[in-house]
């Protein structure tokens, strides 16, 4: 069988994903032998370089034999998209899909709290019951009729994807939307890209890797390690590659891997769903916690990497290996685990349920259930990860016994991390979660093979049948203090795929449905939903050209005042101009560039936590909400080398300055500058 341009582009996207994944796996594992080892961030960089080139020519060599095949592989339905072709299981009735619809329905305007999330949960229990049955009933999936052939991928389809792709590299050079997640992850690649030695292991945003780190104990992420050195070796900015950079490349690879995603599901549209889902993630800016504000606005930071790039990818070979039973989806699945390590600390709790579900799903389509072994294999670092976690901090293993020691059936089921409260954080309310509710409940019913059909629910079994049961949220908090990150238990949905699905399915009757119906609701979630391009999404701005995602004009303040002290000095300011100092490099350090980051495990005695807050707040505000005298004392303790004192407020701060021995040096429309 002739393999068309389409099916070409198709093909190359899908091992440019593979080569991705296995660079971070690879990278994850050289950076953690590094530290072991002491070696230096050079030579642990070009060994990476090294693998790469070796990997890189093994793989054209593969693709080479390989080609005169490909014919044949396509032919047969196992191919690089759909390894087991998209075929057809039996009919569905419509009504399994009532439930589905229902439960979204009042999840998305109902906070069901307290006792009352138990008798719900037992209802989603009954809703996912139903749709399992629904499929099991229709019976499998046709081995070989003539409806059971590959999809092929047209070639206007693949160019509109790429297209796409390019546009949401665009969108993530256009957009600046500041995180101050970043004054740790860009500060510490910036603290690599300065420092030729070893990684740091402690804390690089007020010492130079002296003080005790400021995240949990835990297995220290690797990306930003990763981007320190490639920064050092283009002799870039951290913060240029990071956001204008990297950034732009994991916004265009997402849509590639959800593509993949779809075909490997049967799609009968799949570019046209990639479109929907995407347009979906671009008008899903509602809350600070949704799949959209990780898409083009964060892509850069590792966890927004791990959810576009790594979760697709665990489901798409998961559910490959599970259906085939192929060792090459197994390697990756287990490169998609290595490389989420070193990604964020979340991938502990997120990536084994996405590979038990993908691999369980659709082996036991295949009757095949011992495959479970090779993914329970695969996922061994994750849980290893996590009991190093668990060892790191022996109390959290305390607090586990505990709550099973004690059991308060009573107290598990009145949850005290409300699930939600967790929905609300990731979905918001009103229309835009019954949307985004929706389609997880109900895309498993509009594709045809019986195998994406249980992969497709997999998810939402996991997710609202385990995670948000009542009791667990509360023990996973216990034991790993996942109170401040449950919501990411989400992710393991593959949502955007599954919007895009549900968008674009053939309705019975309607014609122009796939088309029609996508634009009518994305259109409605415009009308009463917030893009992630909006000012209202925590004052996100489009700029030409592009510019790093710092707050502006506090950005350019921060030049001036990093210009103003020497190397090895300090400043201090309002908390945002501080923020961006503490990103831009490490040849100056900021009072106080995040709030939060001002009690930990670093902030002893010596590290005058109250002070840097005193002087952050009367810098930013003007006035001494605690008196002249405690700015007095917070200017002599932390004597910064420059100041920038915001020109709003009364006369009472520059005075203090004055008598300090301040003088003023400069104004801008964000700063009165100060040098000794």
């Amino acid at each position: 069988m002739h393999v068309n341009a389409g099916d070409t582009i198709a093909r190359r996207a899908d091992r440019t994903l593979d080569l991705v994944m296995v660079a971070l796996a690879v990278w994850t594992v050289l950076f953690h032998l590094g530290r072991l080892a002491g070696l230096g961030r050079d030579a642990t960089f070009g060994a990476w370089l090294l693998v790469l080139v070796l990997a890189a020519v093994g793989a054209a060599a593969r693709a080479s034999g390989n080609r005169s095949h490909a014919g044949q592989v396509a032919g047969r339905g196992a191919g690089w998209a759909l390894p087991a072709g998209p075929g057809s299981a039996g009919r569905l009735s419509r009504w399994p899909l009532l439930p589905g619809l229902a439960a979204a329905g009042l999840l998305a305007v109902v906070d069901v709290d307290g006792l009352w999330w138990p008798v719900v949960w037992l209802g989603l229990l009954g809703v996912l019951g139903v749709a399992v049955r629904a499929i099991r009933a229709a019976g499998p999936t046709a081995a070989t009729t003539a409806r059971a052939v590959l999809y092929r991928t047209s070639r206007t389809a693949a160019l509109s994807v790429l297209l796409l792709a390019a546009l949401a590299a665009l969108l993530s050079l256009a957009m600046v939307r500041p995180d101050q997640d970043d004054v740790f992850v860009v500060n510490r690649s910036a603290w690599v890209a300065a420092h030729d030695g070893a990684f740091p292991d402690r804390d690089t945003i007020f010492s130079d890797d002296v003080l005790p780190v400021e995240r949990p104990a835990a297995l220290a992420t690797s990306v930003e390690a990763l981007l320190g050195s490639a920064a050092a070796t283009g002799r870039v900015s951290a913060v240029g590659l990071t956001h204008l950079g990297f950034g732009p490349l994991v916004a265009a690879l997402a849509v590639l891997a959800t593509w993949r995603l779809l075909r490997g599901l049967g799609s009968r549209s799949a570019a046209a769903a990639t479109w929907a889902g995407t347009a979906f993630l671009v008008l899903d800016g509602a809350v600070h916690g949704s799949f959209g504000n990780f898409f083009a606005g964060r892509s850069w930071q590792g966890k927004a990497v791990f959810l576009l790039l790594v979760v697709p990818t665990l489901w798409h070979h998961g559910a490959a290996y599970g259906r085939s039973g192929r060792r090459r989806h197994l390697w990756m699945v287990a490169a998609g685990v290595v490389a989420g390590l070193g990604l964020t600390s979340s991938s502990v709790l997120i990536a084994p349920p996405v590979v038990l579900a993908a691999v369980g799903a659709a082996a036991w389509d295949r009757d095949e259930l011992r495959r479970l072994v090779g993914a329970a294999a695969a996922v061994a670092p994750a849980l290893l990860a996590g009991m190093y976690a668990l060892a790191a901090d022996p109390q959290r293993l305390g607090d586990v016994g505990a709550t099973f020691a004690f059991l308060d059936v009573g107290r598990l089921l009145d949850s005290g991390t409300e699930p939600v409260a967790v929905l609300r954080m990731v979905f918001g309310d009103g229309f835009p979660a019954f949307l985004a509710l929706g389609a997880a409940l109900t895309a498993w019913a509009v594709v045809g093979p019986r195998s994406s059909r249980l992969v497709l629910l997999a998810g939402p079994v996991m997710v609202f049948g385990a995670f948000l049961a009542p009791g667990v949220l509360d023990v996973l908090d216990a034991a790993g203090e996942a109170d401040a990150v449950a919501w990411r238990t989400l992710w393991v949905l593959p949502l955007p795929a599954m919007v895009g699905l549900v968008l674009t399915a053939v309705r019975p009757g309607v014609r122009a449905a796939p088309a029609m119906v996508p634009v009518v609701l994305l259109a409605a979630l415009l009308v009463v939903g917030t893009p992630i391009t909006s000012g209202d999404n925590r004052g996100t701005e489009l700029v030409w050209p592009p510019a790093v995602d710092l707050p502006r004009p506090e950005v350019e303040s921060a030049r001036t005042l990093r210009s103003l002290a020497p190397v090895g000095g300090t400043v201090a300011g309002p908390e945002d101009v501080d923020f961006a100092v503490a990103v831009l490099g490490v040849d100056v350090r900021a009072v106080n560039p995040r709030s939060s980051y001002l009690r930990g495990r670093h902030a002893g005695a010596d590290f005058h936590a109250m002070d840097r807050l005193t002087l952050s707040h009367a810098l930013s505000h003007g006035y001494a909400e605690w008196g002249a005298d405690a700015v007095a004392q917070a200017v002599e303790v932390l004597s910064p080398d420059a100041i920038c004192l915001t020109p709003g407020g009364g006369d009472e701060v520059a005075d203090v300055l004055h008598v300090a021995g301040y003088v003023r040096v400069a104004e801008d429309p964000v700063c009165r500058f100060y040098v000794r």
